[in-house]
């Protein structure tokens, strides 16, 4: 019986299948530039690495993580590969390259499930645009799939052209990746004058009792004063609560670092305006409930953030010998002057750092805050 190929004419069939190739062509090149404006950011606000109401959707946390390069190289690097294989298709037009596309397809739609299964249940959360990758995958393989009958079984001079299609940019990138990792430090000072720029809000109107790190017990003898906004159901939150400890190495007697809660939910902040991290009300309760075990309560929660749930707050409260945390109106009333405190700040979004009166939102990489500190440092001697 003769063979039914996708590509014997040009059908509904075969657009259908070049279009979504073009798109995920086009979804792929989003992702490398999102990629390298993550890892690399050209200064503030350009990493975008903030908790603004969409959880669970967002792509910050796909790109940072264990499975968003492979050797340096973006894995969305390897998408835009893929969805080059619909137009190579059309103009080399042969079985052998049907045989190899429709192969390379379904391996492909298989890793997508992979990932997928990645993202829910390791990162606890998806990429909207990896989504959408995704699912145009799954459509590219039901295609091959219900108009091809060809057997998915590459050929091997298919094959060896793909691999030098996809290493000559793997080279490119990796090559990219290195380079601009050893740029870091030149960027510092372009962060300080950046810094410098920053129009001053002032110190907080409230200062929050609740010291990650306490250099003079007056707040403004400190020659560095750090502000702390933060949400313990933010995933950007922990990364810098785990940073601070980082950034201020070597200088903690120079640097005040006070944390103030800002829970991202309805629960207890006003300026939410719908349920959102739920957890985060309850968390913040936990931690204001004693000052002196403030630092090991924030540092375990953030430290077993994917675990948070009304059940192991209540859990924790025990272990840690805190009682009354949660329905104690003097602690309710001390994380609502934390929250207020944000209005000062024009806050919208976790993280938030304010420095010396200045404005920093989201996460920065510790090369570039050491080097505000240090701006800061040398400016007071």
């Amino acid at each position: 019986m003769e063979k039914r190929r996708l590509s014997d004419d040009f059908n509904s069939a075969h657009i259908a299948y070049l279009a979504v190739s073009v798109l995920m062509i086009v979804v792929g090149i989003y992702l490398t530039k999102h990629f390298y404006n993550i890892h690399f950011p050209s200064g503030f606000g350009s990493e975008d690495a903030l908790c603004k109401g969409t959880g669970f959707w967002g792509c910050n946390k796909a790109t940072q993580s264990a499975l968003g390069h492979f050797f340096f190289v973006p894995t969305s690097l390897f998408g835009i590969i893929i969805g080059l294989l619909g137009p190579i298709g059309a103009f080399w037009n042969a079985p052998e390259v049907e045989r190899t596309n429709k192969f390379f397809i379904y391996l492909n739609a298989l890793g997508c499930l992979g990932l997928f299964l990645y993202s829910i249940i390791a990162l606890g959360g998806l990429c909207q645009f990896c989504t959408v990758y995704y699912v145009l995958s799954f459509i590219a393989a039901f295609i091959f799939f219900k108009f091809s009958s060809l057997k998915p079984i590459p050929d091997l001079k298919v094959s060896a052209v793909y691999g030098i299609i996809l290493i000559v940019p793997s080279l490119f990138a990796r090559n990219y990746f290195i380079e601009q990792s050893q740029k870091k430090d030149s960027l510092s000072g372009q962060y300080v004058q950046q810094f410098k720029n920053l129009p001053g809000k002032g110190e907080p109107s409230y200062i929050s009792p609740f010291k990650i790190n306490e250099a003079t017990q007056n707040w403004e003898d400190a020659p560095v004063r750090i502000a702390v906004f933060s949400d313990f159901q933010c995933p950007f939150c922990e990364k810098v609560a785990k940073q601070i400890p980082q950034v201020i190495q070597g200088i903690e007697d120079k640097v005040n670092v006070s944390y103030y809660f800002y829970p991202l939910d309805n629960a207890c902040n006003p300026n939410i305006k719908r349920a959102f991290h739920q957890f985060a009300c309850k968390a913040a309760y936990l931690a204001a409930c004693d000052t002196e075990k403030f630092v090991e309560v924030h540092d375990v929660i953030f430290e077993r953030q994917r675990e948070l749930s009304f059940d192991n707050l209540d859990k924790w409260a025990n272990e840690f010998g805190l009682k009354n945390c949660f329905e104690n109106q003097e602690v309710q009333d001390v994380v609502k002057q934390t929250i207020n405190t944000g209005d000062q700040f024009n806050l919208t979004s976790t993280p938030t750092i304010v420095i010396n009166g200045k404005v920093i939102k989201g996460s920065v990489p510790t090369v570039y805050l050491r080097a505000i500190i240090k701006s800061i440092l040398e400016n007071n001697e």
